[in-house]
């Protein structure tokens, strides 16, 4: 899937497109404007240059991960990364991080939206995704985007709480 368009319900344009090799200094610029909470609640990996040069490295040979990178305007601001993942499960996990400014604006949704769309697009049947037990916000979300808790918490070491393992049907 190429890129997408969006509006957000304050009005702002943002595009979702793939991550590119030359992506690093946005993706890192996009670590940084996450904020604590989101840190917390989003933390697939560490946040570092290091991590976002090695992904942007690997994006050319990394079948097994499609990645995107949300911005907005013609400087490329970026306003978060978003993911799909076949960490050796049968199902792929997407995962998605916002930056602190871009939240309560109806971005979020229309980037898994984006996700849902790319999953169909790549023939999965399903996708899963962890989300944190504290993160009500972002559970009400997959909730009303159709997703069902699977059974049991698991302790998450980088986001040091409780969460759950949620999936959808596609």
């Amino acid at each position: 899937m190429k890129q997408k368009t969006i509006r957000t319900t304050d009005g702002r344009k943002a595009v979702i497109r793939p991550l590119k090799p030359g992506d690093a200094d946005l993706l890192f610029q996009c670590f940084q404007g996450f904020g604590a909470i989101a840190r917390k609640n989003f933390a697939p990996h560490p946040f570092s240059r290091e991590i976002a040069e090695d992904i942007c490295s690997r994006i050319d040979t990394d079948t097994a991960n499609a990645r995107f990178l949300v911005t907005q305007g013609p400087d490329e601001v970026p306003l978060g990364y978003a993911f799909i993942s076949k960490f050796g499960d049968d199902v792929p996990f997407l995962g998605i991080g916002l930056i602190d400014t871009a939240t309560g604006v109806g971005l979020g949704r229309k980037v898994v939206q984006f996700l849902l769309s790319h999953g169909r697009a790549a023939g999965y049947a399903k996708l899963a995704l962890s989300v944190m037990v504290r993160n009500a916000r972002a559970r009400a979300l997959y909730e009303s985007l159709g997703f069902t808790y699977l059974d049991g918490q698991v302790w998450d070491e980088n986001g040091e709480g409780w969460s759950l393992r949620m999936e959808k049907v596609l």
